[in-house]
C-alpha cells in the first residue's frame, strides 16, 4: 500500500526496505528514504524545518537530509489517513574516526549563518521560563505524593530526593539569570540549529544521516551539556580525558565566549536527568519501564556526590580559563 502511494506521488520505487530506523525507511538507488509521520501539522514549523535542512545542505553538509516534493506540489502526503513527509539522503559512506567535537563546532557554525527567522523551533532565550515551569510541576507533585503518602518505593525515593533536586535546578536559574545581567552575547552566541538532545550516540548511525526533525533552534551550548552529561552518565568512572578531548575538538573551529561559557555551566547544573525520569514515571508508564526508571532514579540520586565533583570540575575539565573569564563558581559544590 505505502509502496504504491510513493510511487505515484513521488515517482519513487521502493526497492528494499531499512531495518533498525527511528522512522520507517526504505532504499532506492543509492538514496535512503525515511517517512515521518505528522500527527499534527503546523504550517510554519514544517517550513522552518525545510528552510534549516535547504540551509545546511548549500552550506555543503550532504549528511543532512532534504525534503522531497510530491509530484502534487506540497511536502505532505497522505497515507491510511496519516499525513507524512519524505526525506532522502544519499548513502554516504561512514566517517571513521571523526572528531564529534570538531564536526559540532562546525555544523554550529553553518546554522549560525541562516538568514530566515526560526519562531516556531527556537528555544533560544527560553531556558529560564522552560526551566521554572518544570521545577514548578515537579513541586506540585511533590506536595501532593507527600501528603498523600508514598505507596511505592519510586515515590518514597522522590518524597526524600526532591527538594535537594529542586534547589540544583533553581541554582541553574540564577546561574543563568546573572549571566545575562553581568554578561553580554558575543556573535558566537547567535542562535543556530541545535539538536533537541545531541549526546554521543546521536551521529553514529553508520548511514550517517542529520533528520531536521530532530532539531531546535537555539544556543549552541544545548548541544555541548547534553553531551557532556550523557558522555559523563555512560563513563562516569573514566570520562574526564574524553570530555576534555571533545571539547579541545570543539574550540578548534572556535572558541567559547565567556556568555557561552556561563550557559553552557548553566545547563550543566540544570539535573535535567532526575527531571525527565520522574517526569516519565508520573506519565503512567508499563510496569517494566516504572521497574527501569525506578533503577535510574536510584543510580542518579547515589551517585549524587559523584556529580557535584563533575560541577565542580567542569570549566578545568574542559579546559575553559575560568579565571581568565572571570566566571563565577558555586560556592556549596
Amino acid at each position: 500500500m505505502i509502496e504504491e502511494i510513493i510511487y505515484q506521488n513521488y515517482g519513487i520505487a521502493v526497492e528494499r526496505e531499512e531495518k533498525n530506523s527511528r522512522y520507517p525507511s526504505f532504499r532506492s538507488g543509492n538514496v535512503i528514504y525515511s517517512i515521518i509521520p505528522l500527527e499534527t501539522v503546523e504550517q510554519d514549523e514544517l517550513m522552518e524545518r525545510q528552510k534549516m535542512s535547504e540551509h545546511l545542505r548549500i552550506q555543503g553538509d550532504q549528511s543532512v537530509a532534504a525534503f522531497v516534493l510530491a509530484n502534487h506540489g506540497s511536502y505532505i502526503s497522505e497515507a491510511d489517513n496519516q499525513l507524512f513527509v519524505l526525506l532522502a539522503n544519499e548513502v554516504i559512506e561512514p566517517r571513521r574516526n571523526q572528531k564529534t567535537g570538531r564536526a559540532l563546532s562546525i555544523f554550529h557554525a553553518q546554522g549560525r549563518s541562516i538568514d530566515e527567522k526560526i519562531t516556531k523551533c527556537a528555544r533560544i532565550g527560553q531556558w529560564k521560563q522552560l526551566w521554572e515551569a518544570r521545577i514548578d510541576q515537579l513541586e506540585r507533585i511533590w506536595r501532593d505524593k507527600l501528603q498523600a503518602h508514598p505507596n511505592n518505593a519510586f515515590e518514597q525515593l522522590f518524597i526524600e530526593t526532591f527538594p535537594y533536586y529542586m534547589v540544583l535546578g533553581e541554582n541553574a536559574v540564577q546561574y543563568l539569570v546573572d549571566t545575562e545581567i553581568d554578561d553580554y552575547p558575543d556573535t558566537v552566541d547567535s542562535g543556530t540549529v541545535c539538536y533537541e538532545r545531541f549526546t554521543q550516540s546521536t551521529w553514529n548511525d553508520e548511514r550517517w544521516m542529520k533528520n531536521p526533525f530532530d532539531w531546535v533552534f537555539d544556543h549552541a551550548t544545548r548541544d555541548l551539556a547534553e553531551w557532556a552529561r550523557d558522555y559523563y552518565q555512560r563513563n562516569i568512572h573514566t570520562y574526564q580525558r574524553g570530555l576534555t578531548q571533545f571539547f579541545q575538538d570543539y574550540q578548534s573551529v572556535e572558541h567559547l565566549s565567556s556568555f557561552s561559557a556561563r550557559l553552557l555551566y548553566a545547563r550543566m547544573l540544570f539535573p535535567i536527568h532526575y527531571y525527565e525520569t520522574v517526569e516519565e514515571y508520573f506519565t503512567s508508564p508499563t510496569e517494566s519501564r516504572a521497574n527501569e526508571l525506578e533503577d535510574t532514579l536510584s543510580l542518579i540520586t547515589k551517585s549524587s556526590q559523584q556529580y557535584e565533583h563533575f560541577l565542580k570540575h567542569f570549566y578545568e575539565l574542559a579546559e575553559i580559563p575560568a579565571q581568565y573569564m572571570q566566571l563565577p563558581e558555586v560556592g556549596w559544590l
